[in-house]
Formats: structure tokens, sequence, C-alpha cells
């Protein structure tokens, strides 16, 4: 059985008030930089147990851009790596373009179908 690679401490914290304005922020750095592209996009949504009041959670931004037609996601992969994002393809699950940002990571974005199950 092939040995996994250590994923570092998982740190949960308490709920951070900052959270909302901090994917605020971030998705119009995101428009920003998407330009003309985002007339693909359909909507830009904070995801995760960052975005529910109150609960702990760990200190990651989950952020899901979805689009209208998943050739707007390979558009999108260049500018997204502009604002340091790093594109680590589906990772597991078809129709899903995935990146993460920081070291310690502060954001995951997942770009995807909208409308879709995931």
């Amino acid at each position: 059985m092939p040995k996994l690679k250590d994923a570092g401490e998982v740190v949960v914290v308490d709920y951070d008030p900052r959270w909302p304005r901090q994917f605020e922020e971030e998705k119009a750095r995101i428009v920003a930089a998407l330009g003309d592209v985002m007339e693909g996009v359909v909507a830009i949504e904070h995801v995760g147990s960052t975005a529910v009041p109150g609960l702990a959670a760990k200190p990651i931004i989950d952020i899901i851009p979805g689009v209208r037609d998943l050739s707007y996601g390979g558009l999108c992969i260049q500018p997204l790596e502009r604002l340091d994002y790093e594109y680590l393809g589906e990772m597991g699950i078809p129709g899903r373009f995935y990146f993460r940002k920081g070291d310690p990571r502060t954001h995951h974005l997942h770009l995807v179908l909208h409308g879709r199950e995931f």
C-alpha cells in the first residue's frame, strides 16, 4: 500500500468575523483579474465552514466560481495564477478546476460548471 504524504497538522480555530470580508476582498481581486472572462462566470460564492457564522473552521477561505460552460475554466487559469493561485487540475473530481493559494494555505478555489451537484 502506498504511503500517503503527511499533510501536516490540521488546525481548527474559532469563527473569525473577518472571514466574510476576506472573501469579499478576494472575490473583488478575482473579478478584476478575470476581466472579460467574467462574462462566462455566473456566480462566485463563499462556501465551506468559514462561510458559516459562528462555526469553528480551518482558517481557509473556500471559493466556488460557477461558469456557464467549462471552456471558461481554461481561460481562468492564467489570470488566477497571476493572483498566486496554484492550479492543480481536477484533483479527482471530474469537471472541477482546483486551485489553492498561500503557504500556509489561505484559499481554496473550486471552479465548476454552474448548476451542477458539486
